[in-house]
């Protein structure tokens, strides 16, 4: 098959599910199993995104202690946080599809674990939950409009930051 098309990395496998890729951190079973409606989980890569979501959960809950944010006020740090993660995980994932060799455990645990637990979308809909129900339905609206849009323009750079370490190897 050719997985050179436009948008699609050379190291793309592309699986036998109607062209479906295959995710590339995950090598495929050397002794096929009987066919389950379930997926198989590996142990070891189910520990990777839960140390990955410790260390990440604890990054968020510091910065919300060391930069706390009223029920009144834009939420500063909230947004932070997601804009960073989502620039973050752009930047890991051309990263790991474009420029490091194959692994495991990197996209589990920094991707899924880390960043999953660094950023959360219901951080976002709390903080405007919560500005909205103390009559702040202004900042609410901003803060919601801003995460959305700040947070697909930081995953653009972080595929142009990514491209570009790229483009340097």
């Amino acid at each position: 098959m050719n997985t050179e098309r436009r948008g699609v990395s050379p190291r793309a496998d592309v699986g036998q599910l109607g062209g479906l890729p295959i995710d590339p951190d995950i090598e495929p079973d050397p002794q096929p199993r009987r066919k389950s409606r379930w997926p198989r989980l590996r142990a070891s890569v189910v520990l990777a995104v839960f140390v990955g979501g410790f260390f990440g959960g604890l990054a968020r809950y510091g910065l919300g202690e060391a930069f706390p944010t009223s029920t009144s006020h834009f939420p500063w740090t909230t947004l932070a946080v997601n804009l960073s993660g989502a620039f973050l995980l752009a930047l890991l994932l051309v990263l790991v599809l474009e420029v490091l060799p194959p692994t495991r455990f990197v996209r589990p645990a920094i991707g899924t674990g880390f960043l999953g637990a660094y950023t959360t979308f219901s951080s976002l809909a709390v903080s405007t939950d919560q500005l909205a129900a103390h009559g702040h339905a202004t900042i609410a609206i901003a803060y919601a409009a801003s995460s959305l849009f700040g947070g697909v323009a930081c995953a653009a750079l972080g595929v142009v930051a990514g491209r570009s370490l790229r483009g340097r190897r």
